[in-house]
């Protein structure tokens, strides 16, 4: 026994040995690395139509991620920067966007005084401009998550795209900018087919007080024929103090052989402090779209109580609905109504960041 297991041993020690060396080494002090995440997971109970759902979910409030960043110093105020996040299902443990490693963000760039430049997969522009302006933010089940999604009309509004290059201004009075082009990196015979998934966004930012607003377009190809989608949209918040209102609006239009329709979104709400560690958000989203009959259109409403248990944990519970008119059947949640039936979902949860 003692021999047949001693080899194995010895042989672990010498692999084991470089490997605890270089953990022990310490880093270079003009370099950082952080290790960071958090866990959303709740109880909910679903209902659409004839169907009912009653189940464990996640990444209500937030995706569920973990994720590393990290920073090299370069000189003269340069640096080297770097992010890889993850998202994940914490009730089964499987990885999420599609099974990726890293799906959430996976992008290294550089950073100075004129901004940065980064490339890999990102958030796009329309989400940096439009998302900070649900007061549920943009929660999983939110009705303000109708700027996102698809009925007879498509939206250019992704939340992120692979094969982006990226830049971000620097501050200046409050304004920046977010500009994005992303490649679908199609291969094919003519310059249509080749350039679809192609796209691009620029978003105009600002923040300064009680005060934050955003304007944003975004457009690409969504198919080998040259049909294009594109996005407009803006965001507005202003904080009162013990109420801060949002609004959010886009514009969606179809082009070319992906059509010529049109969708108009626009999303209102509050955050209202319920005490020293309580927040009270409510949202109503309606979406129309101008397609004649074919048009797919929805309404909602949403309320949410947050309990912050501590600046890393919170408890949260909460309520929406939607009403699909005719032939839309917009989802929030795990079930997919049919055509003119109304989802509702009620849940509780913990979310908490690390």
């Amino acid at each position: 026994m003692h021999r047949k297991t001693l080899p194995a041993t010895v042989i672990a020690l010498a692999l084991a040995t470089p490997l605890a060396a270089q953990a022990q080494s310490p880093a270079p002090s003009n370099s950082n690395v952080t290790i960071y995440g958090l866990i959303d997971i709740n109880l909910a109970v679903e209902r659409a139509g004839s169907q009912r759902r009653t189940g464990v979910d996640h990444s209500e409030l937030n995706g569920t991620r973990f994720g590393f960043r990290g920073s090299e110093d370069l000189g003269n105020g340069l640096k080297a920067i770097f992010t890889m996040e993850g998202g994940f299902d914490p009730s089964a443990g499987g990885s999420e966007q599609g099974g990726r490693l890293f799906g959430r963000q996976s992008f290294v760039g550089l950073e100075g005084g004129w901004g940065r430049v980064t490339l890999g997969r990102q958030y796009s522009p329309a989400f940096v401009a439009i998302d900070p302006f649900d007061a549920t933010g943009s929660a999983d089940r939110s009705p303000g998550l109708l700027s996102r999604k698809a009925g007879s009309v498509r939206p250019a509004y992704e939340v992120r795209f692979d094969n982006m290059v990226k830049y971000r201004s620097p501050e200046f009075a409050g304004f920046s900018a977010d500009v994005g082009y992303w490649l679908g990196e199609k291969n094919g015979s003519s310059s249509d087919a080749r350039r679809e998934g192609n796209g691009w966004g620029i978003a105009g930012l600002y923040k300064n007080g009680p005060i934050a607003g955003s304007l944003v377009t975004q457009s690409m190809q969504r198919d080998a024929t040259g049909g294009k989608v594109r996005t407009d949209g803006l965001g507005f918040s202003y904080d009162f103090g013990p109420v801060k209102a949002y609004l959010a609006y886009t514009r969606d239009k179809e082009s070319g052989s992906q059509g010529d329709g049109k969708a108009r979104t626009y999303d209102i709400g509050a955050e209202i402090k319920a005490g020293p560690q309580g927040t009270v958000a409510i949202s109503y989203a309606n979406r129309n779209e101008s397609e004649d009959a074919a048009g797919e259109d929805a309404h909602g409403w949403s309320v949410y109580y947050l309990h912050d248990l501590s600046k890393r944990t919170t408890l949260y519970t909460g309520y929406s609905q939607l009403t699909n008119k005719d032939n839309a059947n917009y989802a929030i949640g795990n079930l997919t109504p049919a055509a003119g039936d109304d989802p509702r979902v009620v849940m509780a949860g913990i979310r908490h960041k690390f």
